[in-house]
C-alpha cells in the first residue's frame, strides 16, 4: 500500500476538529476526540500539531484564508466609497451563507456557533485572542483605506473620521447578523441594504 499524502491527513485532522469545535464547543473537543473521530493517532496529530491551541490557530487560519478569498470576488468591482458601502453592508447575508459554507454547517446552526467557539478559545488561549484580535484589526485597517482614499477623491465628506467608520461599519456588520440569528424572520438582504443607505447619506460629500 502507498504512504498517505501528509497534506491530506492534516486537513482530515482539522477537518475534524472543526466539526467537534463547533459540536462540541473548545472544551468540549478534546484530543481524544479529535483522534478518536478522525482515525488518526494522538501521536499522529501531534506530528503535525503541537497543541490543541496550535491546531484551532490553524483551523481559524484555513477559514480566514477561504473568506478572503470569498471576500476578493465579493468586491471586485467596487470602485467608489458608496458601492464599497453597499457591498459591505448589503452582502451580509452572502456573507453569513459562504461562513457557513467554510465551516460545514447545517441549516439549524449559524455562524454565530462558531463565534462562540472562538470566543471561549480566546479567553482561554492567548495566543487565539491574538490571532483573533489581528484578523478583525486588519480588515478594519483595509477598510480605512479604502475609505481615506475616497475621502481624498471628495467622495464623502472631509470632517470624516474613517477610523471610526470603519470600526462603526464592522460594528454594524456583526450587530446585524447577530440580530439575524435572533430573528429568523429578519430579511438579511434588506435590512444590510436599508443600513448602507444610511451610512452612505451620512457621509456623503
Amino acid at each position: 500500500m502507498g504512504r498517505k499524502d501528509p497534506g491530506t491527513t492534516r486537513k482530515k485532522i482539522i477537518d475534524t476538529a472543526l466539526r467537534l469545535f463547533l459540536e462540541r464547543g473548545y472544551e468540549g473537543a478534546s484530543m481524544n476526540a479529535i483522534s478518536a473521530e478522525s482515525g488518526i493517532t494522538k501521536g499522529g496529530i501531534y506530528h503535525y500539531f503541537e497543541s490543541k491551541e496550535h491546531l484551532f490557530r490553524v483551523a481559524l487560519q484555513s477559514i480566514t484564508a477561504q473568506m478572503d478569498k470569498w471576500s476578493s470576488r465579493q468586491f471586485r468591482s467596487v470602485s467608489t466609497a458608496e458601492d464599497l458601502i453597499g457591498a459591505v453592508l448589503g452582502s451580509i447575508k452572502s456573507m453569513r451563507d459562504a461562513f457557513s459554507g467554510i465551516v460545514r454547517e447545517d441549516h439549524e446552526k449559524h455562524p454565530y456557533s462558531f463565534l462562540e467557539v472562538l470566543i471561549s478559545a480566546a479567553r482561554r488561549d492567548e495566543g487565539v485572542r491574538r490571532e483573533m484580535a489581528a484578523i478583525y484589526s486588519q480588515a478594519r485597517d483595509n477598510m480605512k483605506a479604502l475609505l481615506l482614499e475616497a475621502r481624498d477623491r471628495g467622495e464623502i465628506r472631509g470632517e470624516i473620521d474613517c477610523d471610526a467608520l470603519a470600526l462603526e461599519i464592522n460594528a454594524l456588520m456583526e450587530g446585524v447578523m447577530l440580530l439575524g440569528v435572533l430573528d429568523e424572520s429578519m430579511d438579511l438582504d434588506a435590512a444590510g441594504e436599508r443600513v448602507s443607505r444610511n451610512i452612505w447619506t451620512m457621509i456623503r460629500a
